[in-house]
């Protein structure tokens, strides 16, 4: 599947229904539903709120590359967010639990588990904004660049305060009405949803890394080496 625009938002496509089909079977379809309901609402609404106003993640927009629209943010973005919310929710079940599941114990365990998974929605960012609002794909534009490869750190802080008030909303409803998983489950599963999206990442990655621009905005050095050669200003 090509990098394109196109290709980003069918693999994105792709991975939503995978991350919707395991949560069905891990959690229930009454929870799976309330859990995109809460991340695809609540994730729209900052995003809206930050086009807008620049507030949440830095001044930014985006761009016609993921399609249609609703206000300000493609339709694509909320889908996206539930698409890295569900693997992030697992790995932090994972690593604080050992097993995939949910049910806090406690209103402190809720609050750590949501923050933690707030770090891994970073943690994925970290790799795929420099990449998916650079030169190669053009998804969004940072209107007064950053620090991280034309980033800003705020940007990172906003996703923290995104996820972390998804995850908490989603957690007190789970702490409420208990996940019903629709049969036996293993670890396995959950081993290759994960693998799934780190291989989105991997693929990502590996096809654009030449063209990431550095920190200071400016293109890696083979790609310009590769366009002065274009333009006849070197051999």
């Amino acid at each position: 599947m090509p990098l394109t625009p196109d290709g980003l938002i069918s693999l994105t496509v792709i991975l939503l229904l995978f991350s919707i089909r395991h949560a069905s079977s891990a959690l229930g379809v009454r929870m799976t539903l309330a859990f995109f309901l809460i991340s695809a609402v609540t994730s729209w609404v900052f995003e809206e709120v930050g086009v807008v106003t620049g507030l949440v993640y830095g001044p930014y927009h985006y761009t016609a590359a993921l399609g249609p629209w609703l206000g300000s943010v493609p339709v694509l973005i909320p889908l996206a967010w539930f698409m890295l919310i569900y693997p992030s929710y697992v790995l932090a079940n994972l690593i604080a639990d050992g097993w995939f599941g949910g049910a806090p114990r406690g209103r402190g365990h809720l609050l750590g588990l949501a923050l933690l998974g707030a770090l891994l929605m970073a943690a994925w960012d970290l790799v795929v904004d420099p990449i998916l609002s650079g030169p190669a794909l053009g998804a969004w534009v940072w209107e007064s660049g950053g620090p991280y490869y034309g980033v800003p750190v705020q940007n990172y802080l906003g996703w923290i305060v995104t996820a972390f008030t998804i995850y908490v909303l989603y957690r007190s409803v789970e702490r409420r009405w208990m996940p019903q998983p629709l049969g036996p489950l293993s670890d396995s599963p959950s081993e290759v949803l994960i693998l799934a999206h780190a291989a989105m990442s991997s693929r990502i990655v590996g096809r654009l890394r030449p063209r990431l621009p550095d920190r200071a905005g400016c293109p890696r050095q083979p790609v310009a080496a590769t366009w002065a050669r274009k333009a006849g200003i070197s051999k």
